[in-house]
Order: C-alpha cells, then structure tokens, then sequence
C-alpha cells in the first residue's frame, strides 16, 4: 500500500469519525480546563469576574456546544458553526476587554500569567477555536458517514466523552448559579468587589471534584446502557 492509500484509509470511512470524535473530546477538556481556571480565580482567590468576563465564560460555554452535539448527535457541519458564533461573540467581549486597558501603564483587570492578562488568553483561545472549527469545517469524510453519535461507541471513549459532557453541563450550572448573588436580577457591577475565598488548593479540589462526579455518572451511565442492551442486535462500533 502506498503512501497516498494509507492516508486515504485512515482519514476517511469509520476512521474520520473516530478521529474527529477524539478531536471533540480533546476540544472539550481544554475547554473545561480553562473554564476551571475561571472558577478556581473566583471561588479559589476570590475574584469575582466582570461582566465583559461573564460574556468571555458564555462564549468559553457556547463553544462547548459543538463538541458535545458533535459527540451526542453525530459530526454535522452546523455544529462547528454554533461554535464558531459562539466563538465570535466570546472574542467580541475579549476584544472589548483589552481596549479599555491598551494605555501605556494601564496595569490591566485581574492577574497576568505568563504576561498576559485571562482576558486576552482568552481572545487567544477563541481565534484557535475559530480556526480549528474551520479546519474541520473542511475536512468532508466524517459528514459523510451519517454519524449517529456515541450511542454505540466503544465502551471506554463513551465514558470518557460521556464525563466531559456531564462535566460542561457541570460547570454550565455553577457558572449559571454563581451569577445570581453577584448580579442580582439587574445589571452585573463593572468592578465587583473581591469574595472570601476557600484558598488555592481547596479551590481547585473543589473545581476538579466535579470532574470526578461527572465520571462517577458517566460510568453509571454507560454500565446501565450495556445491561439494557444485553440481547439487542449488535451494532457496528465507531
């Protein structure tokens, strides 16, 4: 088999979907990981974010979209595009967000890493998203196949798909609640006032434990699938 064949076999057919399965699940934990970040600076340190940051979180949560319909429905090309909108109007609020601190001197909101401030790491990760829903926008072969979903995956990557969607609706509801007491029914203050947070590392054992509960679901998700499926017709796996 030559060099054009191989590649031919392993990008097209069940193995486009396979691959563009695994690239939706790595999208979605970099997503959550940066979503954990944000909630670790809030409930960790105690920096309550503003709202261009909510705006920043909605896309960060927008985005996510995609890869979990991408996962639960099957590859479809109007997915990728949610999250390219999604995508947009979170780099909007990050745009928004540097130029009102682009002044020499301007010390900037919130803490640097590595330099940068979270908002323009932020502009950084939506643009990559953009590009790589692009990407994948172009690549035929997975829409092809009439992909149905992870419903009859094997075992394993519908645990750990499974995880980071339960882990997204997670955070979706954390971030959702946690807006209630800083905003009220009204408008979100523009420089909210720091909270008393639970401390560096409890900050991040509580962000991570809800990873371990969306794994402890997602397992009993997929055991009770496999004994309600013990006598069905076998499908072909993905």
């Amino acid at each position: 088999m030559d060099v054009k064949s191989a590649v031919d076999t392993t990008f097209s057919g069940a193995n486009a979907v396979r691959i563009s399965r695994l690239i939706n699940v790595l999208a979605l934990f970099a997503l959550l990981g940066v979503l954990a970040g944000s909630l670790h600076l809030q409930f960790g340190i105690g920096e309550q974010p503003c709202p261009l940051c909510l705006i920043q979180r909605s896309g960060m949560i927008g985005l996510a979209v995609g890869p979990v319909m991408n996962l639960m429905w099957g590859i479809r090309a109007s997915h990728y595009a949610l999250s390219i909108l999604a995508a947009m109007v979170g780099a909007a609020g990050s745009i928004r967000q540097i130029l009102l601190h682009i002044e020499p001197g301007d010390p900037g909101y919130g803490p640097a890493i590595w330099g940068l401030h979270l908002y323009t790491w932020a502009l950084i990760t939506f643009v990559i998203a953009i590009i790589g829903c692009a990407v994948m926008l172009l690549w035929d072969a997975p829409f092809q196949e009439k992909d149905q979903g992870i419903r009859y995956a094997k075992s394993w990557f519908r645990v750990v798909a499974l995880t980071a969607i339960f882990w997204a609706f997670a955070y979706l509801v954390i971030i959702g609640i946690s807006v209630i007491p800083e905003c009220g029914l009204g408008m979100c203050p523009d420089d909210p006032p720091n909270i008393a947070g639970v401390g560096d590392f409890s900050g991040w054992l509580a962000v991570l434990s809800v990873g371990v509960l969306a794994l402890a679901f997602a397992l009993a998700v997929v055991v009770n699938q496999k004994l309600s499926d013990i006598g069905e017709p076998a499908d072909v796996e993905y």
